[in-house]
């Protein structure tokens, strides 16, 4: 896929959102205390799936995105030679630095760079909110900015604390800020939340 997955900045976000060490709930952030109170519906989680997929596929359809898998078709096809000639090889060089210039440019308008130097929710629902792709997702799903951030944050947060203790949590010992009921939804539907994920797992090209 030629342009920045949501995927790995959400990954990201939520790492720092809510992995920080906790000493005590007196500790909590504003945010991390809206996460805990959150309660995740498989009904917003398909949201937050549909926002992500028809974000990505919009994001196929800009002239950039259609030029850069052009040329890295071109340097793929190069590559697989056995040998090159030296006009070859200046051309492959040249390709590659015209795909990463143009990768850069992708990058630097998607909805994964408007969210990736987030601190807070509220900068995460401004930053969705100003950009188009995601701000037309999100109306066509009936979902706000707030529920979408609250649910990608809360989701994998009790995905990452399940997943860290390899399905053996004791629920009387969760850490601070932690929702029990997040981590049962998350082992209540784990065989569908891992077909979604393999749906939005873009491809590697």
């Amino acid at each position: 896929m030629p342009h920045r997955s949501l995927r790995p900045v959400l990954l990201t976000l939520a790492l720092a959102f809510s992995c920080t060490p906790i000493a005590g709930a007196q500790t909590l952030t504003a945010d991390q205390k809206a996460m805990a109170a959150y309660k995740l519906t498989m009904l917003n989680v398909k949201k937050v799936a549909a926002v992500v997929q028809s974000v990505s596929e919009e994001s196929l359809k800009d002239p950039k995105a259609q030029e850069l898998t052009r040329l890295k078709t071109q340097i793929a096809a190069l590559e697989k030679k056995d040998e090159l000639t030296t006009a070859e090889e200046a051309q492959l060089e040249k390709l590659r630095t015209q795909s990463e210039a143009l990768e850069e440019q992708i990058e630097k308008s998607s909805p994964a760079a408007a969210m990736n130097d987030n601190k807070t929710l509220a900068d995460m629902e401004a930053a969705i909110t100003k950009h188009p792709q995601a701000a037309r997702a999100l109306a066509r799903e009936g979902l706000s900015a707030r529920d979408f951030s609250l649910t990608v944050m809360t989701l994998l947060q009790a995905a990452m604390v399940e997943g860290f203790s390899q399905g053996k949590l004791d629920m009387a010992k969760l850490p601070p800020g932690v929702n029990p009921e997040n981590i049962q939804f998350v082992r209540d539907h784990k065989a569908e939340l891992d077909a979604m994920q393999r749906a939005l797992t873009p491809e590697k090209k």
